[in-house]
């Protein structure tokens, strides 16, 4: 079949140009009132559901746990180092357990998960200040603090 004109090429290409810019701007939407844009940018990617962008910033955030756990046990043995050992470890547990609550469709629990990460990132923070000491893992905890707030903000738009 023979086209006398573009018409209707133009018009597929217009819809598929549509289609995949609107999909892209909604993805960035998900970020537009996020505590930290950068972070929640890097978490949402593509992606369009709330639900999918929490899941992945769960999986997000036991991977850099485990890679906070490494570094903290590369530093000399203190307290303060082993409080924030036992932090990352009881986060990692923590995030897969909110994994399974979000699986079983409890977005609340999930929340509440995640928003408690963010108290005990900064008790690891707190420990060293306190002790007068420079935090070896603040970088770690920074960044986790700021996946945990956009894991909190992401599961309110479910």
């Amino acid at each position: 079949m023979v086209f006398k004109d573009n018409t209707f090429f133009s018009y597929v290409f217009l819809a598929t140009t549509v289609i995949l810019f609107a999909g892209h701007a909604h993805g960035a939407n998900l970020c537009d009132n996020a505590p930290n844009k950068q972070v929640c940018n890097s978490i949402v990617g593509s992606r369009t559901n709330p639900r999918d962008a929490v899941v992945a910033d769960l999986h997000k955030m036991v991977y850099q746990n485990k890679a906070a756990r490494a570094e903290a046990k590369k530093q000399a043995e203190s307290t303060e180092i082993n409080i924030c050992i036992n932090i990352f470890e009881s986060c990692i547990y923590y995030n897969k357990l909110a994994l399974s609550y979000l699986n079983d469709g409890n977005r609340n629990v999930a929340r509440d998960l995640i928003g408690g990460n963010i108290d005990s990132y900064q008790k690891c923070d707190d420990t060293f200040k306190n002790s007068g000491m420079n935090n070896p893992v603040a970088k770690s905890t920074k960044l986790l603090k700021d996946m945990a707030s956009t894991g909190v903000y992401l599961a309110n738009l479910i």
